[in-house]
């Protein structure tokens, strides 16, 4: 087990002890275990799956942030964690869709980018809702 704290400039969304951390980063998803190795690394939005003590897992949504890891302790400082249960799907979609548009008319190259990230985001939204609503459907 390893100690981890999940903090967003508002409050502390987790603090506690699991087994194993996924999280995705801009170069894909990195898995973090007991006594992992010290680390530093950017958070890309998409999911985080904490694999508790009593192996029941909780899956989250991070917007960006960054990662911390030493000496069997993590830190996480997220921009906005949201449990995927509470996303909606069709709120990421017209989200997804209204950055499409807005990409179509990018006035210079910065804004372009601007609009990717936002793009990248609310498709990973959209991909972890869908799933919430699925394991919900099945779940009954």
């Amino acid at each position: 087990m390893f100690h981890l704290s999940v903090v967003t400039a508002e409050r502390t969304i987790y603090e506690g002890d699991i087994e194993m951390l996924v999280a995705t980063t801009p170069n894909g998803e990195i898995g973090i275990l007991t006594n992992h190795h010290p680390l530093v690394t950017k958070i890309a939005p998409g999911g985080m799956k904490l694999t508790h003590p009593d192996k029941t897992e909780e899956v989250l949504f991070v917007s960006g942030g960054y990662l911390e890891v030493n000496n069997n302790k993590a830190i996480m400082l997220a921009d906005t964690v949201t449990n995927i249960e509470d996303l909606q799907v069709e709120e990421a979609k017209a989200a997804k869709e209204r950055a499409l548009e807005l990409l179509k008319t990018a006035k210079d190259d910065v804004d372009r980018e601007n609009l990717e990230a936002e793009l990248r985001m609310q498709m990973a939204k959209e991909r972890l809702a869908d799933i919430a609503q699925y394991k919900k459907r099945n779940s009954n």
